[in-house]
Order: C-alpha cells, then sequence, then structure tokens
C-alpha cells in the first residue's frame, strides 16, 4: 500500500486512544479487581494471577496469525474484532461467579490482547504510512504510555464507588462504544492488493514469504534481546516495592520511586525523536539496553537513601519506555516493512511466553535465595546478555544484502 502524501494524524490519533484505553482496560484494570473480587468470592491472589498468566499465553500463541492477517490487509476487522471481544468478555466478567468461568474468560481474553496492544497497532500504522510510521508508532507508544495514569486512578474511582460488577461494565463500554467504533471508522476495510513493485523497493518478500527470517541468526538474536530484556520489564515491577523495602527504604520512600518509572518511559520516548537522528536505531537500541545494564549494577550497591534508588528507577524506566520504540521500529529496519506484522508476531510469541512466567520465576527465586539479592544479580546478568545478544543482531546483520544470502552470511 502506497504511503499517504501527509501524516494522517486523525488515523495516527484514534489508534493511540485505543492502545491507551485496551491496555488501561485489560493490562492495568486487572490488579485493581484482585481484592474486591477475593473477598466477595473467597479467590486467592495466585489464583487470579493464574487466569491472568493463562491470558498471556493464549495471546502469545495468536501473535504470529494476528500479525499475518493485519499483513494480508485485515487490520480493521482484527482490531474491531478484537475490541468487541474486550468489551464482551468484560461484560461476562461482571457476572462471573465461579473459577472456572473466570479462567475461560481470561484465556479468551489473551485473543483481545493479541488483537488491540502496541503489537498489532504498529502491524497497522507500519502498512498505511510506509516510512512515516516511525513518527506514528512514536506518538503512539507516548500516548499509550499514560494507560496506567489514566486508568489506574479512574478505575479505583470506579470500583470504590460503584463496585467492582459495575466497574467493569463502563470498562466494557469503553472498548465497545469507543475502541471498537474507532477502529471501525478509521481502519481502511478492504484487504489491498500487494503491489507487484514491494519486493523490488524493499529486496525482501511478500508476507507470503516472511518466514524466511526464522533462517536468519539476526533475528533469533534479536528475539533472544527482547525475551531478556522483555522477562525484566514483566517480573521486576511486581516485586520492585518489596525489593526496595527489603534494602531498607520506607514504603513510602518506594512507592515514590517506584512511581518515578512511568514518567521515566514517557521522558525517554520524547527523547528517541532527538536521538534518532544523532545515533540511528541501532545505535539508540545499544545505548537504551546499555541503560539497562546500568540500572541494575547499580542497584545493589545503592544505600537506603532515596536518591541513588531514584536514579535507577529513572533509568530502568527510560530504557523500558525507549525498548518499546526500539522493538517497533528496528524489525522493519532489519528484515523490510513487507510481512512486518507477521514477523513482529514471531518475535512476540516467545517474548509473551516467557513474561507470563517472570513474576513466578522472580518470586521462586527470591523464595529459594530467601531475599531478592539473587533476583537483583539475575536482572543484572539478563540485561548484561541482552545488550550482548543485540550488538550480535548488528554483526551478523552487518553487509546483508537480501534474504537469499542470509544462510551464508548469517551461520
Amino acid at each position: 500500500m502506497s504511503a499517504p502524501a501527509r501524516m494522517p494524524w486523525a488515523f495516527v490519533s484514534a489508534l493511540s486512544l485505543n492502545v491507551l484505553i485496551s491496555y488501561g482496560t485489560i493490562f492495568y484494570a486487572f490488579a485493581l479487581f484482585v481484592d474486591p473480587m477475593g473477598r466477595e468470592l473467597g479467590w486467592g491472589k495466585s489464583e487470579m494471577m493464574a487466569a491472568y498468566s493463562l491470558a498471556l499465553g493464549t495471546s502469545a500463541f495468536c501473535a504470529v496469525p494476528v500479525g499475518r492477517l493485519i499483513d494480508l490487509g485485515y487490520g480493521r476487522m482484527v482490531m474491531t474484532g478484537g475490541s468487541l471481544l474486550a468489551g464482551i468478555l468484560l461484560l461476562l466478567w461482571s457476572w462471573v461467579g465461579s473459577y472456572p468461568a473466570f479462567v475461560l474468560i481470561w484465556i479468551a481474553m489473551g485473543i483481545t490482547m493479541s488483537a488491540v496492544f502496541y503489537e498489532p497497532g504498529f502491524a497497522v500504522l507500519t502498512r498505511r504510512l510506509g516510512f512515516m510510521a516511525r513518527r506514528g508508532i512514536t506518538f503512539m507508544t507516548l500516548v499509550g504510555g499514560f494507560a496506567s495514569t489514566v486508568f489506574i486512578p479512574l478505575t479505583h474511582v470506579l470500583i470504590d464507588h460503584l463496585g467492582w460488577r459495575s466497574a467493569l461494565l463502563v470498562l466494557a463500554g469503553f472498548n465497545i462504544f469507543v475502541c471498537a467504533a474507532l477502529h471501525a471508522l478509521m481502519i481502511p476495510s478492504a484487504p489491498p492488493k500487494n503491489p507487484p513493485h514491494a519486493a523490488a523497493e524493499t529486496g525482501h518478500p511478500a508476507p507470503a514469504n516472511a518466514r524466511w527470517v526464522l533462517r536468519r541468526a539476526s533475528f533469533w538474536c534479536f528475539v533472544a534481546s527482547s525475551v531478556l530484556q522483555g522477562i525484566i520489564a514483566a517480573g521486576l515491577p511486581i516485586h520492585l516495592i518489596p525489593l526496595l523495602v527489603e534494602k531498607g527504604l520506607t514504603l513510602e520512600m518506594a512507592v515514590a520511586a517506584f512511581s518515578l518509572i512511568g514518567p521515566a518511559q514517557v521522558v525517554g520516548r520524547f527523547g528517541m525523536a532527538f536521538g534518532e537522528r544523532a545515533f540511528g536505531m541501532k545505535g539508540l537500541g545499544i545505548i537504551v539496553l546499555t541503560l539497562g545494564a546500568l540500572a541494575f549494577a547499580l542497584l545493589p550497591f545503592a544505600p537506603a537513601g532515596f536518591w541513588l534508588v531514584a536514579i535507577f528507577a529513572v533509568l530502568f524506566g527510560a530504557s523500558n519506555g525507549m525498548m518499546t520504540i526500539v522493538r517497533a521500529l528496528l524489525p522493519s529496519e532489519l528484515f523490510g516493512r513487507e510481512g512486518y506484522g507477521t514477523v513482529q508476531g514471531m518475535i512476540a510469541m516467545p517474548v509473551r511466553l516467557t513474561t507470563a512466567a517472570a513474576p513466578f520465576i522472580f518470586g521462586a527465586l527470591w523464595a529459594w535465595w530467601g531475599s531478592y539479592a539473587a533476583v537483583m544479580a539475575l536482572c543484572l546478568g539478563m540485561s548484561l546478555l541482552a545488550l550482548g545478544f543485540f550488538i550480535l543482531v548488528l554483526v551478523f546483520q552487518k553487509g546483508h544484502e537480501g534474504p537469499e544470502n542470509s544462510l551464508a552470511l548469517d551461520g
């Protein structure tokens, strides 16, 4: 599909708003329902978190077919259907009374995650905007970064004033009447044909042959780097406050440090717009992962005072925020824009499978070691490995001329 003559900001803004609402109502709101549901239904936190982890697993297995559908031009169907399904499942959740039904709802919710979160949004933007997708993706991540800022306090107020069941009805309304409606109105409906000159322009095969990247070492190194960084990003936030308290901070100081992560993510994403001009996306990837490794090198030595821990939180948040954009933009630079959605799905599948288990891995390590020292060491080791794998991506990619040479160049 040819790129538009100018940036369609109404289209970009609508998709960005929908990503914010989707993350806010599905990803971030879940934790706020655990306590009131537990009190009413008598379920334990671990039982409810297990259902949430199953949703992440479902989303992992749906990532590739969803990306493939978007590559074929069915982005409107995928994202509209995902928002409608999210609304229906939230409605069913508001009526739930048995744990098996709750688990089934959240297994199905994984389908919606694969259809309405960042990856499908990035794929739809890339397909519509072409080379202007960088600006659109950056804008989407900036807007999406405020999902927790908007929906955690909003959901808290709804639960306090309406009860958790009625609060879910409101969240369902956001998905059905805002997200589904905007997806249906703003995303082109007809599946466009692949232009015959696409492969010649990009030097990469059309979506039907996107699996050629599986033969490249650079792809697997990129996946390994993303998996390691994703485990840290998913596992550490849940354990960060008790970790900081264990290090000697008061609960208030730990919460204050934790609250810096979200703003640091947004600031880091703002900085990407300027940093890319100076360093390029590959150079920024190295800088971003170096910041993450620096954060975990600092954490074990940070005393119980607030300032050094605050520096850790800022470095960790900025690295996570910027890495979202690197993972969105770099695959098209490395592997071509044709088949972008399928390639992103192939990256997202192992990332989501491993991140689903990350909180439990960190918790088990804490229980086995008796403190969070092993968790901090593991995070430092994984951040260094993620940086190392990313450097290997660039090494294997250097001098690559096309997929036909991938076996020779990538070993």
